[in-house]
């Protein structure tokens, strides 16, 4: 389960429009981290209101799609936050964690 839902993720974004995209004062107003607020701006400017989206469930990649990602990153091609945006992962910690 995700910890922010669909509608909380609106409001943080709308009060952050609606204040001049002044991110301490919409991080103080909600209580968020900033590295979450960070990520949601990011999500929504390179997706616009849909990159703010709960997937609802947690997210499995297939071996070919986790290698293309990798590459990607090791290649230069995109940075760990960039490829998360780009290939639609919800975060880029996803793509620091080994195992």
């Amino acid at each position: 389960m995700t910890k922010y839902n669909q509608l909380f993720k609106q409001q943080v974004f709308e009060f952050y429009l609606q204040h001049h995209k002044n991110r301490s004062l919409t991080r103080r107003h909600f209580q968020l981290a900033e590295t979450t607020l960070v990520r949601w701006v990011r999500q929504y400017n390179h997706n616009g209101i849909k990159g703010l989206a709960v997937l609802g469930k947690k997210q499995t990649y297939s071996p070919d799609f986790k290698l293309k990602v990798v590459q990607a990153v090791k290649t230069g091609q995109f940075s760990a936050e960039y490829a998360s945006l780009h290939f639609g992962i919800a975060n880029s910690g996803t793509l620091s964690v080994s195992g």
